[in-house]
């Protein structure tokens, strides 16, 4: 309990010490009152008479009252000391003028969690000058607000509410405290409060954007797309109009194998293998449906795996500028999983073997798979296939096909893994535990690791991986049987964008091209689209686990919890004596992390002002937080926190976030009104090189938040920072500079 500092009598502290209540009731009375001087003779005599009075009455009670409960005290003895001591307060406080006192209380005085919705009040004991009043109100933070009046009661009104999780202070100048009879108070009205966090405080994880996509065209259930490195994409098992469908040129065998149907013999009725244009225009269909599908590292060659009519499959490229079919190779079975090698290479696999075919027309076995194998799922570009354990058991083996090894990954269930598209990682569905976890490894080290996807419990399947293993997709099935398609970013598992209901997820080998098939009311649709920041692995937004671990440690610094802090920190770190101790609130500025999974917040440590000291104390801290081995969980490992010092008047950022949403966006929030006009010109973004970025900048008075809407997007992280220009309705300008590191 705070002490009452500065006021309070030794002897009537001593018989407020076991009833904590009760010097609450005085603490809120004394702080909520102005402040003014009473006669020394007055005051001498009336205390004496006070004291016995209260003396008598706690000692004819004093037995119930130590060990009854808190709220029995109210109905005894306390009655007398509550009466005793709020006397105390209004007559000594209260300044006589005309043979009257004069005095104010609050709705709002030393309370910690009042609702940013609320209204403050200030209740006279008398009729006042309401304009004058009025006149001497200050609040800090700036507030724009209106006043009216309840017979002696001033309410202010805040237009915009007042900000969440924040101390305030309101004054009003002792000049300007006039009673209608001329009453005036000998100094000024101090009401100090916080208000209570709404939203909680910190960077909570933001929701993802959507995957802003296109509909191309209808597609079977159960089929896969491909995209090319211009974003051309192909779909294995296609349906669209005829009259919006242009064949392909028949086949052209290399060599005497049988033909396939010519595409242009193809009705809307069969479904096919359609190409859809990057640059837009008539998709072109290149062939029956197929069981595999690879667009070569440049672009330029469509291969497909597509039922052969002797039985088995053929091996046909397709020249993605509008040329001819090529038939390179056949198969006695039907081909499951194709890649390319190189530009002039392709490797797939059978039921009997793993197989290389040049675009010559020479074919080779690379690998006699055994008798009781299973089916090779997956193909990589560096050599390395998926083959999975026969049977429903589940679970696989990595094979490297040149070394003929392997080693087991464990839970994969069919369909359940993928390779970046430059070979050097996996990825997978470990579907063998009482749920479901992704995982992924470097193709040729067994070091699994866990991955964050957006909802733990939910059920993951359909996998894939970017050119270079540094973005998944994924697909989670939630509850309700409704799929979210997911894209985050690796190793954090950071979520770039989601689409409500998608699967087969594909990406472009570069360029940030995406496509997948979704589910909608009329049917499966093939869909092509953007990931918004995907061109940049250090644009990271902090990770789901990050985010908890954040939260939770900022939240247990307030409370003082030691054992919390110590389960939050790394080896070595002692959080407890590394902050200040009996802190009010805190809140969490900005988050940025980086490509390893290390994530980095800026903090702001508050102690709230109180009747004695009327600015809040506040300490910057820096936290650094390291995931552990697996990446499911996160740990403060650095924290640099500098001493408490009083909070600067004017302007505060309280957050700063970032958003892909339809354009790049950053949200810069702030704890006052601002001067709508100074905001514009104190805020700039630059790259990591220095190098300013374009930006138009917007400011919304009723969130107290300014939105930068950024021309182009950089490589690499971003520095935002705000100047003293910044002003707040009350021309208080930002105290200092700030900046921060932000990420999308």
């Amino acid at each position: 309990m705070p002490r009452l500092d500065g006021w309070l009598d030794p002897e009537l502290e001593d018989l407020f010490r076991d009833q904590p209540e009760l010097a609450d009731t005085a603490r809120l009375l004394h702080t909520s009152r102005p402040l003014a001087e009473a006669d020394p003779h007055f005051r001498h005599q009336l205390r004496g008479h006070l004291m016995a009075e209260a003396e008598r009455s706690l000692r004819r009670r004093r037995a119930w009252w130590r060990v009854g409960p808190a709220h029995a005290a109210w109905s005894g003895a306390a009655v007398g000391v509550v009466a005793v001591a709020a006397a105390v307060v209004s007559l000594l406080f209260g300044h006589t003028q005309d043979h009257q006192n004069l005095f104010a209380s609050s709705n709002v005085a030393a309370q910690h969690a009042v609702s940013p919705a609320d209204v403050i009040t200030v209740a006279f004991n008398q009729p006042m000058n309401h304009q004058a009043v009025e006149k001497g109100v200050h609040i800090q933070p700036a507030t724009t607000v209106n006043y009216s009046w309840r017979g002696n009661k001033l309410v202010i009104t805040p237009v915009h509410h007042l900000v969440g999780n924040t101390p305030y202070t309101v004054t009003i100048a002792q000049p300007s405290i006039r009673a209608s009879s001329g009453a005036t108070a000998a100094a000024p009205i101090q009401i100090t409060f916080g208000t209570a966090p709404t939203p909680p405080p910190g960077p909570s994880t933001p929701i993802p954007p959507r995957l802003a996509a296109a509909a191309l065209g209808s597609a079977e259930t159960g089929a896969s797309v491909v995209v090319a490195p211009d974003g051309a994409v192909a779909v294995s098992s296609g349906l669209l109009p005829a009259a919006t469908v242009e064949a392909s040129p028949p086949p052209r065998p290399s060599s005497p194998s049988a033909s396939p149907a010519a595409a242009g013999q193809l009705g809307v009725s069969i479904p096919a293998v359609i190409d859809f244009p990057a640059g837009g225009g008539a998709p072109v269909v290149r062939g029956p449906s197929a069981t595999a599908l690879a667009f070569a590292p440049a672009g330029s060659l469509l291969a497909m795996a597509v039922p052969n009519p002797d039985g088995g499959s053929l091996i046909e490229v397709a020249a993605s500028n509008g040329g001819g079919t090529t038939v390179l190779g056949q198969a006695a079975t039907t081909v499951t999983a194709l890649a390319w090698t190189s530009n002039e290479r392709l490797i797939f696999a059978d039921g009997d073997a793993i197989k290389s075919v040049q675009l010559s027309g020479h074919q080779r076995i690379l690998l006699t798979l055994p008798t009781a194998s299973g089916e090779v799922d997956a193909l990589s570009s560096s050599g390395y296939a998926f083959v999975a354990a026969p049977g429903s058991t589940g679970g696989g083996q990595l094979l490297n096909i040149a070394a003929g090894t392997s080693r087991l990954l464990s839970g994969v269930t069919a369909g359940g893994v993928a390779f970046s598209a430059d070979g050097r990682t996996v990825a997978w569905i470990d579907a063998g535990g009482a749920g479901s976890r992704l995982v992924t490894e470097p193709v040729d080290r067994d070091t699994p690791a866990s991955v964050s996807t957006l909802d733990p419990s939910a059920p993951t399947s359909d996998v894939a991986l970017n050119v270079d293993g540094t973005e998944v997709a994924y697909v989670l099935s939630a509850s309700t049987g409704a799929a979210q398609l997911v894209v985050a970013q690796l190793p954090s598992g950071a979520p770039l964008a989601v689409s409500p209901a998608g699967s087969a997820p594909a990406f472009a080998p570069s360029g940030g091209g995406f496509g997948f098939i979704a589910s909608t009311p009329s049917g499966a649709q093939v869909e092509r689209g953007m990931i918004p920041g995907s061109s940049a692995a250090a644009r990271l937004a902090a990770p789901a686990a990050a985010s908890s671990t954040l939260d939770a440690f900022v939240d247990a610094q307030v409370r003082g919890d030691r054992k919390a802090l110590t389960a939050l920190s790394g080896p070595g770190v002692d959080a407890s004596a590394r902050a200040p101790h009996r802190l009010s609130r805190a809140y969490i500025v900005s988050v940025s992390a980086s490509s390893d999974g290390t994530v980095n917040a800026t903090v702001e440590l508050i102690v709230d002002p109180t009747g004695h000291h009327s600015t809040a104390s506040v300490a910057d801290e820096r936290l650094a937080l390291s995931p552990s081995t697996d990446g499911s969980t996160y740990l403060v490992v650095d924290i640099d926190t500098t001493s408490l010092h009083d909070q600067s008047s004017g302007p505060h950022v309280v957050r700063v976030s970032s958003s892909a949403t339809g354009a790049f966006t950053l949200q810069i929030s702030f704890d006052s009104d601002l001067d709508a006009s100074s905001v514009p010109g104190a805020i700039s973004v630059t790259s990591a090189s220095g190098v300013a970025t374009p930006i138009s900048t917007t400011y919304d008075t009723s969130s107290r938040t300014a939105t930068v809407t950024l021309a182009s997007l950089p490589a690499g992280p971003l520095r935002v920072a705000v100047s003293t220009a910044l002003r707040d309705i009350d021309g208080q300008a930002l105290a200092a500079a700030f900046s921060a590191t932000v990420a999308f």
